[in-house]
């Protein structure tokens, strides 16, 4: 079956972290090249460590150790346009090779992040989202689930209002199909199991 143009395209994306009690960087993704249609389902499998989770980080700009991305491109094809999502990074890092290897990596850490979140801003939470492995772990424990949520939508869509922020909150929640969605959108995350965390 034939999906029609790449959503997303990676382009020998690398990853690389530093060791210091290896003195030595390891590659946690080397070189991954990958395209995703819209609509297709894509499941990377490979054993514990071998770059799946740094993959998938790398792509939505959450990676913050140093030395991180260090190469590649990410191009994500959403609203008609296309867009690097590693554009001009390249110019934040520098890179010492011998023999086709990497030895030894200085980067700019702060110019990095600050661009990062420029790129990304506009997108997360709105044309990329992750849905982390522990759920829970990505909601406030002391903020109630409606106030988060509401919040998504006031920062990452055209509604505005709290009012209008709220009603489309319960919407989502039924869409989703959250039983109460009332009642659930005023508890705390600890009253939500695992699954409706997901949903959400």
């Amino acid at each position: 079956m034939a999906w029609g143009a790449p959503l997303l395209e990676i382009e020998s994306l690398r990853t690389y972290f530093y060791s210091r009690s290896k003195r030595a960087f390891i590659r946690a993704v080397d070189g991954v090249t990958l395209a995703l249609a819209r609509g297709e389902t894509l499941g990377v499998v490979g054993e514990s460590g071998s770059g799946k989770s740094v993959t998938a980080l790398s792509i939505t700009g959450l990676i913050g150790a140093g030395p991180g991305v260090i190469g590649g491109t990410i191009a994500f094809h959403a609203d008609g346009g296309e867009q690097n999502l590693l554009a001009d990074l390249e110019r934040y890092v520098d890179r010492k090779e011998v023999d086709g290897q990497i030895v030894e990596v200085s980067k700019d850490e702060a110019g990095w992040r600050r661009k990062v979140e420029r790129i990304m801003a506009p997108l997360r939470g709105k044309a990329i989202s992750v849905i982390f492995q522990n759920p829970k772990a990505a909601l406030n424990p002391f903020v109630r689930v409606g106030e988060q949520i509401t919040e998504v939508i006031r920062l990452h869509t055209p509604t505005k209002g709290a009012r209008a922020a709220r009603e489309q909150a319960l919407d989502w929640l039924r869409r989703v199909k959250i039983d109460s969605p009332r009642l659930r959108f005023d508890n705390y995350p600890y009253g939500l199991s695992g699954g409706m965390c997901q949903r959400r």
